[in-house]
């Protein structure tokens, strides 16, 4: 057999911290690459540095700069944090995060805000732990997770197949997505109480009208209440999990303590935060409140339990 000729397209470096550190494709030169909190901050190619600006987890621009001269592009994303519009282009996604290559600069980031490799195409989630093929819709490489840890039984699955409510961005485990409340609450309507059925014709011609600052303000505030309500029951999950694999004489993963010690971070932030805060709005409380099951017998168990007391006071049984 006779090997084709074959040269190589692109050579990846990765720090101490088994992070991509550096890209070198053929005929160009290195691609440099710095993270701040573990998450891409800025690439150098050269004389151009593109640079992204975040609040949190959350993509606002990128700023690329070039013989010192600087132009920033707004991005917008979507729940996923994938980009979908920056400074007029536009961009779509299939359901895997194929993106056409037309559609745009590449040097933007691409589905659930991770950036795309020039070269293959590809996404390389957990700041180059593993590459995504998202036209095969699959990692190119097994999880070191997988099959007995966090990373389920499919070691090369994304999301456990469904990445529409899902997201990875660490190429280990996937985190299901936070849906707004409008949307949460909408998802299972019940029937309007009696009491309510009289407000439905003004709520219903508010729906119409513009937004008052005073009705902003106190969605807002219900929206930062819901996400700390839904951070408390996460952090819950994740604690009870990490002290029953304990209990097991199963150490949990270092990314897994890192998830944890994340969540409890952003828990502790949102109780700042609403430490002074407004209490939420009275709809946003009875919206989501439990309403008591009301306990209702069968008519045949109610005349046994009737035909059961009636013998024992009869002395019957004892």
């Amino acid at each position: 057999m006779t090997i084709s000729d074959r040269s190589v397209l692109c050579a990846y470096r990765y720090d101490p911290l088994d992070r991509l550190a550096a890209g070198s494709r053929a005929g160009q030169g290195d691609t440099r690459f710095f993270y701040q909190k573990n998450r891409l901050a800025a690439q150098i190619q050269g004389q151009i540095q593109h640079t992204l600006l975040r609040t949190d987890e959350y993509l606002l621009a990128q700023r690329r700069t070039e013989n010192n001269l600087s132009d920033c592009a707004l991005l917008a994303t979507d729940q996923q944090l994938s980009v979908i519009a920056a400074q007029g282009v536009a961009f779509a996604y299939t359901p895997y995060g194929q993106r056409h290559p037309s559609a745009g600069p590449m040097n933007l980031p691409g589905f659930a805000g991770q950036r795309v490799d020039p070269v293959t195409g590809h996404y390389l989630l957990g700041n180059g732990y593993r590459a995504f093929n998202p036209v095969l819709m699959r990692f190119n490489s097994p999880d070191s997770l997988s099959p007995f840890g966090e990373g389920g039984l499919n070691a090369y699955a994304y999301c456990g197949g469904d990445p529409v409510n899902r997201v990875d961005s660490s190429g280990h485990m996937f985190s299901r997505l936070r849906r707004p409340r409008s949307q949460a609450l909408s998802s299972a309507p019940a029937p309007a109480p009696a009491t309510a059925r009289s407000r439905q014709g003004t709520m219903k011609a508010r729906l119409d009208e513009p937004p008052t600052y005073e009705a902003a303000t106190t969605e807002n505030r219900d929206a930062n209440w819901h996400e700390y309500v839904g951070l408390k029951f996460e952090v819950k999950y994740v604690e009870e999990k990490v002290r029953t694999l304990k209990a097991q004489g199963i150490t949990p993963s270092p990314e897994y303590l890192r998830r944890q010690s994340r969540l409890k971070g952003q828990l502790s932030s949102a109780e700042s935060a609403l430490e002074l805060a407004a209490p939420p709005s009275y709809d946003y409380v009875q919206s989501t409140a439990t309403p008591r099951a009301r306990l209702s017998l069968s008519p045949a168990l109610v005349r046994v339990n009737k035909e059961n007391r009636r013998q024992r006071d009869r002395g019957v049984w004892d």
